[in-house]
């Protein structure tokens, strides 16, 4: 991994994603869009079929707006889309997504009905990743929530294929995959 000496948790997120070019990628709570501009560099410049290879989805409409506006020339390219909606939602009719990730949505580390309905959107072997950060009033380790969030994505049918964390950005994560069909 990257020296994180000088990297803030969003970049940290997204240089842990390993995104490469030709994938297509969702973000599950977007907020202000700070990892999805990091992760639309990586994506910059693949080859595009004419739909975004980046979709953030966030329930709040302010927060969408402020995404879009924050990466308005991604948007601008066609690389990249912001929408407003609950997840999870009728999501099944988009197409499937190669990355999902989510930094701080804590449903996806405690509900395994919400892991499987984000492993519907990912093609047969895609990956999601569940990033964490926790308080510094919180009595939880982040070996004990990637313990619980790697029982979660397991109950939704995915099979854990990597964790850690990073002390200098005090966060950890979770990667699974969807059955390679």
């Amino acid at each position: 991994m990257a020296d994180t000496a000088r990297m803030d948790r969003h970049e940290w997120a997204a240089r842990t994603l390993a995104v490469r070019p030709g994938d297509r990628v969702l973000e599950i709570g977007a907020g202000h869009g700070v990892t999805a501009s990091h992760v639309c560099a990586e994506l910059a410049g693949a080859p595009r079929d004419g739909a975004p290879r980046f979709v953030g989805l966030d329930r709040s409409a302010k927060m969408t707006a402020a995404a879009g506006r924050r990466n308005a020339a991604h948007v601008a390219a066609g690389l990249a889309e912001f929408r407003t909606g609950a997840f999870p939602a009728d999501l099944a009719s988009w197409q499937p997504f190669d990355v999902a990730y989510a930094f701080n949505v804590r449903l996806l580390w405690t509900e395994p009905a919400a892991a499987r309905a984000a492993a519907v959107l990912l093609r047969p072997g895609g990956r999601l990743s569940v990033f964490f950060q926790l308080p510094a009033w919180s009595a939880a380790t982040h070996r004990e929530v990637a313990a619980r969030a790697a029982r979660t994505l397991t109950a939704g049918g995915l099979a854990v294929t990597a964790d850690g964390q990073d002390e200098t950005v005090e966060c950890g994560y979770v990667t699974a995959e969807t059955p390679s069909g």
